[in-house]
């Protein structure tokens, strides 16, 4: 059976963690996308898009860890994963209540939630929300996709806060991978995907339906003379 991988991850075979920085940010809202007005279209719009609710640029000034992505996963397995971003750059105020949040895609698996964290289309996001947004770190879990899915691609925004509103706050973009194992390509090809039209498809038919009729025709026409010749 042939296989094929994805080749825009393929490049990235060799690597655990990539890192990225980008003129993108995202919006910091306070729950995330349990948040009213956010949700999916809010995830989906800041993945795609970002924005500059905290700051119009990234400053890559502060310290991030992210660990429990691997390198290459089991299907099927769940794995932990921490992200850290206690930065020191960003003091938060004594009275503040809000420390931090972050916003997270897959493309393959799914997030598995519990009362900290936002899940939004089946997994695919998840977020902090309002009991989690007092901290700069958080551990989540992640299920692989089966057998035969791919690699894993994961987006990860997050944004440091002091509490007192957007100045003096930062926020980060991280890029990493999950090796999968490659993804299964039937064998079969269907006449469409040869650039055969339908059309096209038909007309064949008739024309060999047509010589089919014609070869008839000619036998039976050749073997009643060959009869009345023997008289």
């Amino acid at each position: 059976m042939a296989i094929k991988q994805k080749g825009t991850y393929a490049l990235l075979a060799i690597l655990l963690l990539t890192a990225m920085s980008v003129g993108m940010s995202v919006n910091g809202y306070p729950a995330g996308g349990a948040q009213q007005g956010a949700g999916e279209d809010w995830a989906k719009d800041s993945i795609a898009h970002g924005c500059s609710c905290h700051m119009d640029e990234q400053l890559d000034e502060g310290m991030y860890m992210l660990n429990g992505i691997p390198s290459k996963y089991i299907p099927d397995n769940t794995y932990n994963i921490s992200l850290v971003i206690n930065d020191t750059n960003v003091i938060s105020d004594p009275e503040a209540t809000r420390h931090g949040g972050f916003l997270a895609e897959v493309s393959e698996g799914t997030f598995e939630t519990n009362e900290l964290f936002w899940i939004g289309d089946g997994g695919t996001y998840i977020s902090h929300n309002d009991d989690s947004n007092s901290q700069r770190n958080w551990t989540f879990q992640w299920t692989a996709p089966s057998d035969g899915a791919g690699d894993a691609l994961f987006t990860i925004y997050f944004n440091v806060v002091n509490g007192v509103g957007t100045n003096g706050d930062q926020w980060g973009y991280i890029s990493a991978v999950s090796i999968g194992t490659p993804q299964v390509v039937s064998e079969e090809t269907s006449i469409h995907e040869l650039g055969v039209s339908l059309m096209q498809y038909w007309i064949a038919l008739l024309a060999m339906a047509v010589v089919f009729v014609m070869v008839l025709v000619a036998y039976v026409v050749i073997r009643g003379g060959s009869s009345h010749y023997r008289g």
